[in-house]
């Protein structure tokens, strides 16, 4: 079988050397012209780290990370609200949540893949469903059969418009900035994640490498379609909060801060057409609330290939009609408990981030991590 899998991020990059895993062969396109290994931190929930230690065949990574074992809300004082274990008793989770950089990240994949399995520079332009093959029109002309194609090509997805024109992503009133700096304090710890509540606003940040003292930020905030804010914009609106935060995005080079207004889709709608199927961003692109975005698509691919190679029916569709059922319920309640504590911390007034209000949305995020693949 051959099987295109269109966009090099890191959902795409998993999902190819899972397949290969699994013994099946496929070919990476992205649309730019190199590896796509720039931006900030990414966050890796336990549930996909066993994830990326079946793809990665090695416990050697961890030691490229940063565990984290705690999320820890704090209010504008800085006092803590709530703390949330990653690891709850008594579930035997195997693996700790790491903290990583994307280049990091992006690099280890990427060395699981021989050079031949990506091909950049190939944007995908047009797809054409021929029965019991696809067709992909590429942005430098060439055209190219496939059996089965994988659209992992982010929240502005080409595929997804093949396979349902209808789902777009919405636009959830947010900005986020993200940045990546050396900075210690006796404020942040270096085994947790410290969210701090502001009006409609909050920053977060993580660590990546204490030996080094390099920490993850990000600062997100309702945009109301004003201008985005720069790095004094947003000393300003979080004056309130710690000074040691106000440092640490002060000392964080504008040049290296990323900004960008925040989008997301529902889940709804289809997941497959024909011999075409959506996986990650593409189709379940959330809120970096609670930083679940990469485990989750992590967590479908690896049902996605699960499918594929477990399928005893003649018909494609089957394996793809199992990898529905099985994901797309699931990620929707997902999204729902994302929607919900995203609504709490940025459209709710000052005050209502409270260890009662949190409690409850926390429970069933835990409840639907218990169901993952691992």
């Amino acid at each position: 079988m051959r099987i295109a899998i269109i966009g090099a991020g890191l959902n795409g990059l998993a999902c190819a050397i899972m397949l290969k895993r699994f013994g099946l062969e496929c070919t990476v396109f992205e649309r730019g012209q190199g590896p796509r290994d720039s931006g900030t931190g990414i966050y890796v929930w336990p549930q996909a780290m066993q994830v990326l230690r079946f793809v990665l065949r090695t416990r050697d990574f961890l030691g490229r990370g940063q565990p984290i074992e705690f999320l820890d809300t704090h209010d504008k004082q800085g006092r803590l609200i709530h703390s949330q274990p990653v690891r709850p008793e008594g579930l035997g989770i195997p693996a700790p949540a790491m903290m990583f950089l994307r280049t990091e990240l992006f690099r280890l994949l990427a060395a699981s893949l021989e050079a031949r399995d990506i091909r950049y520079g190939m944007g995908c332009e047009r797809l054409e469903d021929l029965g019991d093959q696809v067709r992909i029109t590429f942005g430098n002309g060439e055209v190219l059969d496939f059996d089965l194609v994988i659209g992992a090509d982010g929240v502005s997805s080409t595929v997804r418009s093949f396979v349902d024109p209808g789902m777009v992503p919405y636009d959830t009133g947010l900005v986020a900035s993200r940045g990546v700096v050396a900075f210690r304090s006796p404020l942040l710890h270096s085994d947790r994640c410290q969210i701090f509540t502001s009006t409609y606003s909050r920053v977060v940040t993580y660590p990546l490498n204490e030996a080094t003292s390099l920490r993850y930020w990000f600062a997100a905030y309702q945009h109301r379609n004003q201008p985005l804010l720069d790095r004094a914009g947003l000393l300003e609106l979080f004056a309130a909060l710690p000074e040691e935060l106000l440092r640490m995005i002060g000392a964080t080079e504008e040049k290296e801060i990323l900004t960008h207004k925040l989008k997301a889709l529902t889940g709804e709608g289809h997941w497959f057409r024909g011999r075409v199927v959506l996986l990650g961003d593409s189709i379940h692109a959330m809120l970096p609330t609670l930083g679940y975005g990469l485990t989750l698509g992590l967590e479908n691919g690896f049902m996605l290939a699960q499918a594929l190679v477990g399928h005893c029916d003649n018909s494609l569709e089957s394996a793809l009609r199992r990898y529905e059922l099985r994901a797309a319920q699931r990620s929707r309640d997902m999204l729902k408990v994302m929607r919900d504590m995203t609504d709490l911390y940025y459209f709710e007034r000052e005050g209502e981030v409270s260890k009662a209000r949190l409690s409850p949305i926390v429970q069933r995020f835990h409840h639907l991590a218990q169901s993952t693949v691992f």
